[in-house]
């Protein structure tokens, strides 16, 4: 699941509706955008998001578990990443004011490939403006971007016996019980399993 060296950008999908969920990926592969993969929830977006440097999310305001606006919250706190919030309810649903970060714009489903395509670079460009600036946002994005591609490396090399979400469970479940960073057990499953 480790993302290839193109310039394409790298989406996350968390949308809970399998018909949708497909509709967007189908959406996104025709603009050319790499998608990683999809979250059926908040939490597996943060888990995935968390593990594999993605560009931007495109996260459902309502799921189960954790709903969008959380999981953008706390994937943000962890690895600096815009996120496009979509709503199939309109924008009374959203939240007044919208966050910003995480959130750097939302849509309204169902999306339009024009409009998709205009709100996830209208949202990368915008989270480019938040970071560059300050010094010290551009180094921990930068920093987080390079510990991400690590852990993607070690996530993809546990997932040889067992799907990527049960991989990335694994080395964060590691991570807490030794009380380590994320990054630190990533390299220490590297070094373990060549």
């Amino acid at each position: 699941m480790t993302e290839p060296a193109d310039d394409r950008h790298t989406i996350l999908i968390a949308e809970d509706e399998p018909l949708a969920s497909m509709a967007l990926r189908a959406q996104l592969e025709a603009l050319d955008y790499r998608v990683l993969g999809t979250a059926r929830d908040g939490s597996e977006a943060v888990l995935l998001g968390t593990c594999f440097p993605i560009d931007i999310g495109l996260f459902d305001l309502r799921m189960p578990a954790m709903n969008g606006l959380d999981a953008a919250h706390d994937l943000f706190r962890i690895a600096p990443t815009p996120v496009v919030l979509l709503t199939g309810f309109g924008p009374a649903d959203l939240p007044d004011p919208i966050p910003l970060p995480p959130i750097f714009a939302t849509l309204s489903k169902p999306v339009g490939l024009g409009d998709l395509n205009t709100g996830l670079s209208r949202a990368y460009s915008a989270f480019i403006d938040w970071y560059e600036t300050e010094d010290d946002r551009a180094h921990r994005v930068r920093r987080s971007r390079d510990d991400r591609t690590l852990i993607g490396r070690a996530v993809d090399r546990l997932a040889a016996d067992s799907s990527t979400l049960t991989a990335a469970s694994r080395i964060v479940q590691r991570a807490r019980e030794q009380g380590q960073p994320l990054v630190d057990v990533a390299r220490d499953i590297l070094r373990e399993q060549p």
